[in-house]
């Protein structure tokens, strides 16, 4: 295995590990990771991440230069990463949480309306 690949195969597992995320082929081609049925992020191939943020969180990674402007949907709080080496792992792990956090206050909020017009 190449290095590229050996340093996406450890994130891959890190991400497995977080509560409640499943993976599955992205239509794009590569792999997406959910949770709760919401799409955080995705891989294309074994350096270049997709990554959904808050737009509060989406900002602020790329005003310190921690991720890239999405080349197609930076209005839906997308960010790109590119996964060169090892040492990546330590800050895109960072980005990757705030995603799945953000993810799951949606999922928290979908739930929430669903249940109100359940309640109606």
């Amino acid at each position: 295995m190449d290095d590229a690949k050996n340093t996406f195969e450890d994130l891959r597992a890190w991400i497995l590990k977080l509560s409640e995320v499943s993976e599955s082929p992205h239509r794009f081609g590569g792999i997406e990771f959910k949770v709760g049925g919401i799409e955080f992020m995705h891989s294309h191939g074994h350096s270049w991440l997709d990554i959904r943020l808050s737009k509060e969180d989406q900002t602020s990674v790329l005003e310190t230069g921690e991720a890239l402007r999405h080349r197609f949907a930076p209005q839906a709080g997308w960010v790109s990463f590119k996964l060169n080496k090892q040492e990546d792992l330590v800050n895109v792990r960072k980005i990757i949480r705030l995603a799945y956090e953000n993810a799951k206050k949606n999922l928290e909020d979908v739930k929430s309306r669903r249940a109100q017009l359940t309640l109606r």
